[in-house]
């Protein structure tokens, strides 16, 4: 293999390690904003169950205090009966009693509703919690792990690049640029030959350049794509 498309590939090797690595960091940080926002969204879920039996519960009592005030003026109602002299008086102090009685048994139908509903959501705030409890631990201990991970990416990366530094002080400048040049244009700067086709571009080498690159007497570039090629015996 020539000497300079052997440093080539060494490099390659170190940019694409650089460019994985890289592409890792990238990804983590919204893995770790999707745990958050899953932890978050159970936390909010709690929350609004919570509200809402809270919310129900004050409902409640407020129908309780209703009945009180209806039961308080029946009450008042049965002493004025005792004490009405006329007949009207009697039968419109019946009728006021009968609505208010009327009126109570609709508000113990709600309060019977309301409490069926409270039920359902303190079981659901019971489950809720375990959910909360058993996922909680389990996703602050990914995104432990996520952030170590991470940490480890960045000084990984760090090594990488200075690892490049310094590989690229002993690669022949007028090659290192056209290198570059090629890995700007094109993501990869060498292309593995399959069979007679350079892998970067998928099209066919003339016959020529396959046959000097199979002999290996020189650092070949693909007409096509302009990757260095690198013919490797099956």
């Amino acid at each position: 293999m020539d000497s300079d498309l052997e440093v080539l590939l060494q490099l390659q090797e170190i940019d694409q390690e650089i460019k994985k690595t890289e592409e890792l960091i990238e990804q983590i940080p919204q893995e770790i904003e999707k745990l958050k926002e899953k932890k978050e969204s159970l936390i909010l879920k709690f929350e609004k169950t919570h509200t809402d039996l809270k919310r129900l519960e004050a409902l409640k009592r407020e129908k309780e205090l209703d009945i009180q005030t209806y039961e308080d003026r029946i009450l008042k109602i049965q002493e004025a009966l005792e004490r009405v002299k006329t007949n009207e008086e009697y039968k419109a102090l019946l009728r006021e009693k009968a609505q208010l009685e009327e009126m109570i048994m609709e508000v113990e139908d709600e309060i019977l509703a309301i409490m069926e509903d409270i039920e359902k959501l303190q079981e659901e705030e019971k489950k809720l919690q375990q959910v909360i409890d058993r996922e909680k631990e389990e996703i602050d201990r990914q995104i432990k792990e996520k952030e170590q991970y991470l940490k480890n990416l960045q000084e990984k990366l760090g090594q990488l690049k200075q690892k490049r530094e310094e590989f690229i002080k002993g690669v022949k400048p007028p090659l290192l640029s056209k290198y570059e040049l090629i890995r700007k244009k094109r993501g990869t700067a060498v292309a593995v030959v399959d069979s007679d086709t350079c892998t970067g571009c998928y099209l066919i080498i003339p016959p020529k350049i396959y046959s000097e690159l199979v002999s290996g007497e020189k650092l070949l570039t693909c007409p096509h794509c302009g990757r260095f090629l690198f013919y490797r015996p099956k």
